[in-house]
């Protein structure tokens, strides 16, 4: 299972230890999008190119925006587990509101 982020984001770095907090036995292995590695996973899935999101694959299917955040929190342990809650919004919903953060991020918690 691999978790691509943008290094650059202070919100994505910020939710990266979240994830490693919650994911004790390392489960996830978290790759910057930027990293050569990060750019060869991307190159692998083409319609990734101009995506603006967390990306998360697992046994080669793709996770974007808030389906992402959920599979994510499938994986982590309890509390961080009680995310998976987050189903209950509509998938369009929970879209619209990860797309709006992920627009405002670098105005509204900075670059690294």
């Amino acid at each position: 299972m691999v978790l691509l982020f943008d290094s650059g984001c202070k919100l994505c770095n910020s939710s990266i230890k979240f994830v490693t907090k919650g994911d004790p036995k390392q489960k996830i292995k978290q790759i910057p999008l930027s990293s050569s590695e990060g750019v060869a996973l991307v190159a692998k899935y083409p319609y990734l190119q101009d995506v603006n999101s967390i990306i998360l694959i697992v046994k080669d299917k793709v996770f974007i925006e808030s389906d992402a955040i959920l599979q994510i929190a499938q994986h982590l342990s309890f509390p961080y587990k009680l995310l998976v809650a987050g189903t209950i919004v509509p998938k369009k919903w929970r879209d619209a509101i990860y797309r709006w953060i992920a627009k405002n991020r670098y105005k509204w918690f900075g670059k690294i």
